[in-house]
């Protein structure tokens, strides 16, 4: 399985980024630079961007779990740090629980572990065979694919809303991972999308709506780093992980919405890096 290795560290201590659904390892770059000095930083490319895999291979999130410890396999025979922002908190989660030998600590960055509510509306949406029909869904088929240049993508995402708190070089990384150049291949600059809407939506489209099983079979030292302003980790989850779990630790970035790391990357660092030291 291919990966992104964040720095060059053999025989260090494994950790592993599980992404957020439609982005890659580069735009986590700021927020894990406090771990490159005594990690091996790796994150294993999800099934989006595997080779010659169709979006309907992908029927249920614990099938993301399962490629992550097939994933870790031949990368180290010690516990690794699983990290996941997102649907990478499941996938990192679902994992950890299966093979729990295979990981020391966990840290979820504003998991999708939606409140209960949003995901009985999900459910029923489903059983009525409309689940295409869910915003998320339809928001994701109908993404821009190309741009005139890279440039003109940069501030095609500097204008919307998802991108608004997010410092430039962020998304920069964002635009540079995210697109490359056309097929074509006559220099005429434009630039299309990598990660495929097909797949964005299929994730969205299968979103786990048993979540709430997993908070109580946590077993390692975990900690969740949530927005102040998440439409996704929400006060609600907050309230109800704790209860499922006590023992997790659950820190808030103020001002900081579901796309924490970007948006506040110097502070999520610090608070991974701290976590790390103490436990």
């Amino acid at each position: 399985m291919k990966f992104y290795a964040f720095n060059s560290a053999p025989g260090r201590p494994l950790v592993n980024l599980a992404c957020a659904n439609g982005f890659l390892p580069q735009v986590y770059a700021r927020a894990l630079q406090p771990l490159f000095g005594e990690y091996h930083v790796v994150s294993l490319y999800a099934r989006p961007m595997w080779d010659d895999c169709p979006p309907e291979s992908l029927t249920a999130w614990p099938q993301l779990g399962d490629d992550l410890l097939a994933g870790l396999e031949p990368l180290t025979d010690q516990p690794a740090v699983g990290i996941g922002h997102s649907v990478g908190g499941i996938a990192t989660l679902y994992a950890a629980i299966k093979r729990p030998e295979r990981f020391s600590r966990l840290i979820l960055l504003d998991p999708t572990l939606l409140p209960p509510y949003a995901l009985r509306y999900i459910r029923l949406m489903r059983l009525l065979g409309r689940g295409d029909r869910l915003p998320l869904v339809q928001g994701a088929l109908r993404r821009r694919r190309a741009w005139d240049s890279a440039e003109a993508a940069f501030a095609s995402f500097r204008q919307k809303t998802l991108f608004a708190r997010w410092p430039d070089d962020v998304l920069r990384a964002y635009v540079e991972s995210m697109t490359a150049p056309d097929s074509a291949g006559d220099g005429n600059g434009k630039v299309h999308l990598i990660y495929s809407p097909e797949w964005e939506a299929q994730l969205y489209k299968t979103i786990d709506v048993t979540v709430w099983q997993l908070p109580a079979k946590i077993t390692h030292p975990t900690l969740i780093i949530r927005g102040e302003l998440s439409d996704t980790f929400t006060q609600t989850s907050e309230r109800l992980f704790r209860k499922r779990n006590p023992r997790v630790q659950i820190v808030t970035v103020k001002g900081a919405g579901h796309l924490v790391p970007q948006e506040q990357p110097e502070q999520v660092g610090k608070l991974i890096a701290g976590f790390l030291r103490a436990v």
